[in-house]
């Protein structure tokens, strides 16, 4: 009976201690297409000096979500004239070609809206320097007050979408001639300016019935933009009160991402990725220096956030240094890219 219990005691202790492997990841899309970065405008040499002097511990896998690309179909221009109505656009528009659209008011400041009708994604522009009054307009409340405005002019055209809401960073701007510069402060501020971010994705623990458990958060990921300071919509706003006035510009390239149609994919590891970017590859954004010695002081895992075509949403190793260094590897291993 004593053997039969140190026999028990010894299995269950070298389960305890080595437990079983996880399961292989699903790959639920199959091979995906690599990921397209923008082209490079240079890069400074790197070294890696990280706060412990090794390499962090990451998982071995992520998830991937998929990102339907919009397809041209019946429904495109007359989504394209709503929208453009809502935004106060209210006649017919060039067509310079089957795909892209132009409306241009004769107001004031020339207003603008030119929009690619597959994508849903457009700018809109107004000549701010046509009107010499909204400089003299300078009564900014708060920086939440200036964020409602911006989401209120999107929300009118059914353009805020949810996963945008929360996180938003401003910018004073002010007028130097033609141009806009930035501004020390709200108060000495004419323009202001509202990038929004997609939210972070949050991965959290599970009950003992297997459900997910909001109480506990295993993971945290945030989005990286090709140009990190650049929002999926980026809105510049005035102090008129005017409706016609108060947006003078507005990028706006916000792709939609399924967060329930996903796959897990093997990744590599963080040494791999390094070597990657040491060796030339990968992607160094334009924030940062283009020249000298840059160190890197640390190492995540985040999700790539482009306007681009990729059809998916896809993990990236996100290197941040000195100087506003942010570089990019793709972090799916290479047996699932082609």
């Amino acid at each position: 009976m004593v053997l039969w219990f140190l026999g028990v005691a010894g299995v269950n202790y070298w389960k305890a201690t080595h437990p079983a492997a996880p399961p292989a990841p699903t790959v639920d899309f199959g091979i995906l297409a690599k990921i397209e970065f923008p082209k490079e405008q240079g890069r400074p040499a790197i070294e890696l000096e990280l706060p412990t002097g090794k390499m962090p511990v990451l998982p071995d896998r992520m998830t991937v979500y998929f990102a339907p690309a919009k397809r041209s179909g019946f429904l495109d221009p007359q989504t394209a004239i709503e929208t453009a109505s809502a935004l106060g656009f209210i006649f017919k528009p060039e067509q310079p070609s089957e795909t892209r659209y132009v409306w241009r008011k004769q107001d004031q400041m020339n207003s603008t809206l030119e929009m690619d009708i597959t994508s849903g994604h457009f700018s809109l522009k107004r000549s701010w320097q046509n009107n010499p009054a909204l400089l003299s307009v300078t009564n900014f409340v708060s920086d939440k007050q200036i964020i409602t405005d911006a989401s209120n002019y999107l929300s009118r055209a059914d353009l805020l979408a949810t996963d945008v809401v929360g996180n938003e960073k401003v910018s004073y701007l002010k007028s130097n001639g033609a141009t806009l510069i930035p501004a020390l402060s709200l108060s000495d501020a004419e323009f202001v300016q509202v990038d929004f971010f997609r939210n972070d994705i949050v991965e959290y623990g599970q009950t003992e019935d297997g459900e997910e458990d909001k109480r506990v958060v295993t993971a945290e990921y945030s989005f990286y933009r090709p140009y990190p300071t650049q929002g999926l919509i980026r809105a510049i706003v005035s102090a008129s009160g005017s409706v016609n006035e108060k947006i003078i510009d507005l990028s706006y390239l916000y792709t939609k991402i399924e967060y329930d149609t996903k796959g897990e994919y093997p990744i590599k590891t963080v040494t791999q990725a390094w070597d990657e970017l040491k060796n030339g590859d990968g992607y160094v954004t334009d924030d940062g220096p283009k020249s000298g010695t840059i160190k890197v002081r640390r190492i995540i895992l985040g999700y790539y956030d482009t306007e681009s075509n990729h059809k998916y949403t896809m993990p990236i190793y996100v290197f941040l240094g000195d100087q506003n260094f942010v570089a990019y590897v793709s972090a799916v291993t290479d047996d699932y890219m082609q």
